[in-house]
């Protein structure tokens, strides 16, 4: 454990109560609970679905919950694959894990912890701190599922509830100490996987305990655990590029292919601990402070050539796709180490008062900090001069292509030199401190039930510092002058069966390759000045960055309850009003290289109405009408105020003729707002079952794109790559879901049942490719299928998880096109013994079929990216007192 863990933690728990230092820790108690509070014991698969059902049963919103031995008995590493089991929600993927979710098709949600927000390090919409452009390392990575109580996803907020969702709001209820039996529980586990070269392990630990006639409640978990995942197929950065051949014909072709692997150790430190004191009847203070810390040392090896450099012999589909062929040019082969931390440390003090028999109030203070870091080492060699080596390529062949190399020997130092090195230092942080109020005063007046009001106050502050070196000789140097750096890569089993005559050894960096600084005896790297100075320099410059927010909100909404003859009317009307002021800090990065300091500021005020009606037409038939306004502000990182604009501007005889051009930041970028509906019907029979049907509607008034804008810095004018809003976007679907334990079958049957969900979205955006196609939000997938069976009788349960999602939008590609994720399946099985009350045995198994993440641009048979992480099983044994 760091140091930096260790202060943070103790301090937090010193901060909720000098007892819980000190506190002895007893085994579960069977004394009755204290006046007030219900002790509840979740035990077994189905007594979990039947209050996640009691959840969405009772709620007004439109909601949907996943309860403690859901997320401990599923087989999910983290809270963004726990919440693709609920229709409507799909799940991304990073090296084999789930890393962000979409809600009916929109990746601009709200996650709460214990009710508080919490925020990546980049900020709002943030990816975490990954080369490999997903959010490997984002917020939802860093909450330790075994830390879960429940999960409550709200499609359709009120009023009172956080605004900043266009998707939903997501929050993560953890285990508090009044509200379950005193108890100690642990478990430990060891993970094999079946294509990472060594093996992972995990542990986690809880105490909860009543003090005071069960008036004092204190809670502390830990949890660890240690990974090692695996990447390989084929990958690129690149992608596609569209050009034209000898006859004249527009082509699309791959013009980065890098046959790939990754090998990851990661390691994940999770802290929480809480406080519940119920001094009086009608009130009670809880404390609580939660760490997460995240260690990955990343090695990705991977060779790479451009298939449509010096291109003969190409063949083409009938969509003018390259497919196979020889390309003339360089094989690179490149050496990436990044090690990465990231952590999240949040904290808050909150209560609730009974002020009298109608007037109720709460109030709420929270502190959550979020920051990474990353180390990136990239080294390239390439053939020395006079080398020019062919490929010959088939990108049909198997599921990966084939590569058949000749005319260069990728092992010899002779033959290939030194052309770049990276070493980047980034650096992100982000704050967020709120306090908000809530008070409701119940009225009685007929229809009319109650009256709440409250005001919160927020101030997030992200910030981006990097550290920077892009070194490039003239000319490059020689392997041969190298040795001491370098290394022979070796991976015989690398793709076993794909890339058919792809060398498996070549040289690459060594892992002595920590720093530039490190070639001390090489001056053209040691002594290069962005080595020498890495803050100063244009490239960490002009990713340097400050954006600070402040939130402004209050609303009034009004509860309403009558009955129908024998029907019950229910539901609540409101209003919220939301104010931000942004203050943007970049740099302006000239053509020559000299920097100057940017400042934006921006105001933004707006309203947000909401209504929702529920009609309970018996005990097991209830309907939802409701209608909102949503909002959500652009990505963090989006609002960078700084530009960088490049030295090609052209001019003949003082008249400009060839624009330059330049990258920017976009903060005078309005927010997402949409106007939604939504209408769902649901059936509640039986012990457990469910049956529901949702259809919902949203209309986005505005649409943020890329975009090139023509601009004019110092008399020359520019075109401007950076974020604009476009048009809006349609998004609507329906979802359903059955969750049916077969207590109507015979004996036999006993302890069978099923959880099954299908949702179709369908969306409608102002984006079109080069095709002239339109495309639909990036990370929607039209069909997502979940489908769950499970069996539990006496001590033995098992799981069965099936999760299917069909073609989605990545983003664009160089070429205009669009950037798909082909359909993606997971099937994973979970299986639990109880051995005694107090032991039980586990066992998963993930990735059961070996599913492959492949993509591709425009159309199916340009293939972009296929890769595999191979199966992973896990056993562990969990204890109970």
């Amino acid at each position: 454990m760091t140091r930096k863990l260790k202060n943070r933690f103790v301090c937090g728990l010193a901060a909720l109560s000098p007892t819980l230092l000190v506190a002895p820790v007893y085994a579960q108690s069977t004394a009755p609970a204290g006046d007030g509070v219900e002790e509840v014991v979740v035990t077994g698969i189905r007594e979990s679905l039947n209050r996640a059902r009691d959840i969405k049963r009772e709620s007004t919103q439109i909601v949907d919950a996943i309860v403690a031995d859901d997320i401990g008995k599923l087989p999910d590493r983290n809270v963004a694959e726990s919440l693709a089991r609920v229709s409507g929600v799909q799940v991304d993927r990073g090296i084999a894990e789930g890393t962000s979710v979409s809600v009916r098709g929109l990746r601009q949600n709200v996650y709460l912890y214990n009710g508080r927000q919490i925020v990546d390090p980049t900020g709002r919409g943030g990816n975490g701190l990954d080369t490999l452009g997903s959010s490997t390392y984002g917020l939802l990575s860093l909450v330790p599922s075994e830390l879960i109580s429940r999960l409550e996803l709200t499609k359709l907020a009120s009023a009172d509830q956080i605004d900043g969702a266009l998707g939903g709001i997501v929050d993560v209820q953890t285990r508090k100490p009044l509200e379950g039996p005193d108890q100690i529980a642990a478990k430990v586990g060891g993970t094999y996987y079946d294509q990472a070269s060594e093996d992972g392990y995990d542990a986690f630990a809880l105490a909860s305990h009543k003090f005071a006639g069960d008036t004092l409640g204190v809670l502390v978990s830990a949890s660890f655990n240690r990974r090692n995942l695996s990447q390989e197929g084929l990958d690129t950065f690149s992608g596609y590029s569209r050009f034209t051949d000898s006859t004249g014909t527009v082509r699309f072709g791959n013009a980065d292919a890098r046959p790939e692997e990754i090998a990851e150790t990661r390691k994940n430190v999770g802290l929480s601990g809480m406080v519940q004191w119920q001094p009086a009847d009608g009130v009670e203070l809880t404390a609580d402070t939660f760490y997460s810390e995240l260690d990955s040392d990343r090695n990705r090896w991977w060779l790479s050539f451009t298939p449509t450099a010096g291109l003969s012999n190409a063949e083409y589909s009938p969509n003018n796709i390259l497919l196979r062929g020889r390309a003339t040019g360089p094989v690179l082969t490149n050496t990436e180490f990044l090690d990465t931390e990231a952590s999240i440390w949040s904290s808050a003090l909150s209560g609730k008062f009974d002020i009298n028999d109608r007037l109720r109030a709460s109030a709420e203070l929270s502190y959550t900090e979020s920051e990474s870091t990353a180390h990136q080492i990239y080294f390239r060699l390439q053939p020395v001069v006079g080398i020019t080596p062919t490929v010959d390529f088939d990108f049909t062949a198997g599921d990966l292509g084939s590569y058949q190399i000749n005319g260069i020997d990728l092992t010899d130092p002779n033959q290939l030199r030194y052309t770049i090195l990276f070493d980047n230092l980034y650096d992100v942080r982000s704050e967020d401190t709120a306090a908000r109020t809530d008070w409701t005063y119940d009225v009685d007046a007929g229809a009319l039930r109650s009256i709440s009001v409250g005001a919160r106050y927020e101030n997030i502050d992200s910030e981006q510092n990097p550290l920077r070196a892009d070194i490039r000789p003239t000319g490059g140097i020689p392997a041969s002058a190298l040795s001491s750096y370098l290394t022979m890569h070796s991976n015989p089993g690398f793709a076993s069966g794909e890339f058919e005559g792809l060398p498996r050894s070549y040289l690459t960096a060594n892992p002595s390759v920590s720093s530039c600084s490190a070639f001390s005896d090489v001056p053209a790297i040691s002594q290069n000045a962005q080595c020498l100075d890495p803050r100063n320099n244009t490239n960490a410059l002009s990713s340097t960055f400050e954006i600070k927010e402040k939130f402004t909100s209050a609303y009034t909404k009004l509860d309403f309850g009558t009955e129908l003859g024998s029907a019950n009317l229910s539901g609540n009307i409101g209003v919220r009003y939301l104010h931000r002021e942004l203050e943007s800090i970049g740099n302006q990065i000239a053509p020559t290289g000299g920097a100057t300091a940017s400042t934006f500021e921006r105001n933004d005020s707006d309203f947000l109405p909401s209504a929702v009606t529920k009609l309970e037409l018996t005990d097991d038939l209830v309907f939802r009408l409701g209608a909102a306004r949503v909002i959500a502000y652009p990505n963090t990182a989006d609002l960078n105020s700084g530009v960088t604009l490049a030295n090609n501007a052209v001019f003949v005889d003082g008249v400009q003729t060839v624009l330059g051009t330049g990258n920017g930041g976009a903060p005078d970028l309005d927010p997402f707002k949409a106007d939604q509906a939504d209408l769902s019907a649901e059936y509640y029979f039986g012990e457990q079952a469910l049956v529901s049907l949702g259809l919902f509607y949203k209309d986005v008034s505005t649409f943020i794109i890329q975009q090139q804008s023509p601009e004019t810095y110092g008399g020359v004018n520019y075109l401007v790559n950076r974020k604009v809003n476009g048009e809006g976007a349609e998004v609507k679907g329906v979802e359903m879901l059955v969750q049916l334990p077969f207590y109507f079958l015979p004996e036999a049957f006993d302890g069978f049942g099923i959880i099954a969900s299908y949702s179709y979205i369908d969306s409608s955006t102002p984006i079109k490719d080069v095709a002239g196609r339109v495309l639909p939000l990036p990370g929607l997938s039209p069909n997502n299928v979940n489908f769950v069976g499970y069996f539990e009788r006496g001590p033995f349960s098992a799981r069965l998880a099936y999760n299917w999602r069909d073609d989605y939008l990545v983003g664009l590609s160089a070429a205009a096109t669009g950037i798909y994720n082909s359909p993606y399946t997971d099937l994973s099985a979970t299986l639990r013994y109880d051995v005694s009350d107090a032991v039980s045995l586990g066992f998963e198994a993930n990735n059961l079929l070996d599913e492959k993440q492949r993509t591709y641009d425009g159309v199916d048979e340009a293939l972009r990216t296929n890769l595999f992480f191979g199966r992973i099983y896990k056993a562990s044994v969990s204890l109970k007192f």
